[in-house]
């Protein structure tokens, strides 16, 4: 069978997500895929950790890149740059290390939401106040595009002037509509508002297709730095800034956020039969 889809994801010290990640895509895709893994120079320890996990996972490539000392936005724009150049299946997909699809045969359903007019699906851009993401056009938290199209665009994921909000991938939005062609979304909702599902115990976002009541995708965010500036925006912000044992309590509520949200995709996963290829 013929390689449909290439999974584009970078690591930067979140091999946790991304093993939890490749768990998921296992149980759940339906159509024949690889995964191509870029390391941004992450911590040997976490880089060692994924190596060893991947070891006898056959259709997954990860490669290091060393002496890398780019930091945040343009860090992960130059990386989606170089991995976009790597796909050579029909469809391609981006996902944040700390986002992953967790419904069943999510590839086929997505596929066939794609047409002449909209080559591109994926996740809304946060709602939050103030923010200047579009949320009329996928952002690459988790996105399926049309590969032809995509590299025909020319668009170039370094961010253009983050202060004005032309942060990474900014470009991909102008260049699609610009063309004639519009994206379809998974509509985002907020934890800290909406209750009503799985993840409500945790700051993240749940994201659904319209005509599933089922989640399709769910994005923990800030996984690098296990969502720091997450909970310095919450009611016990003061106790994660005393001086001593802040950071501290914040890293201990890093890791257990951490743990649960992967423990929760697992129980979703895992109730789901395994789709056949």
């Amino acid at each position: 069978m013929v390689i449909l889809i290439t999974v584009c994801i970078v690591n930067y010290n979140s091999s946790d997500f991304i093993i939890n990640t490749l768990y998921c895509l296992e149980k759940l895709t339906k159509c024949k895929y690889k995964v191509i893994i870029r390391d941004n120079n992450s911590k040997i320890k976490d880089f060692l950790n994924l190596k060893k996990k991947i070891r006898k996972i056959s259709n997954v490539q990860l490669y290091r890149v060393e002496n890398f000392d780019y930091k945040g936005s343009l860090s992960h724009g130059i990386a989606l740059n170089d991995l976009i150049g790597r796909i050579d299946t029909k469809y391609g997909v981006f996902l944040d290390a700390d986002c992953t699809f967790l419904h069943k045969n999510w590839d086929e359903i997505l596929i066939n939401e794609l047409d002449n007019d909209h080559p591109i699906i994926g996740t809304q851009a946060s709602k939050y106040p103030n923010h200047k993401k579009f949320a009329d056009f996928p952002f690459m938290y988790a996105i399926l595009f049309d590969v032809n199209i995509f590299k025909r665009l020319g668009i170039n994921f370094k961010p253009i002037d983050i202060k004005k909000g032309k942060d990474t991938g900014y470009q991909m939005r102008e260049r699609y509509l610009s063309n004639g062609f519009k994206g379809k979304i998974l509509i985002f909702k907020n934890t800290r508002e909406y209750k009503s599902g799985p993840f409500h115990r945790y700051i993240c976002g749940e994201y659904y297709l319209e005509g599933y009541e089922e989640i399709f995708a769910c994005h923990f965010g800030r996984g690098s730095t296990l969502g720091k500036n997450k909970y310095l925006n919450t009611s016990k912000k003061k106790y994660y800034k005393l001086p001593l044992i802040g950071s501290h309590l914040l890293k201990l509520k890093g890791k257990r956020e951490k743990n649960g949200w992967i423990k929760i995709c697992r129980i979703i996963v895992n109730k789901k039969p395994k789709s056949s290829l």
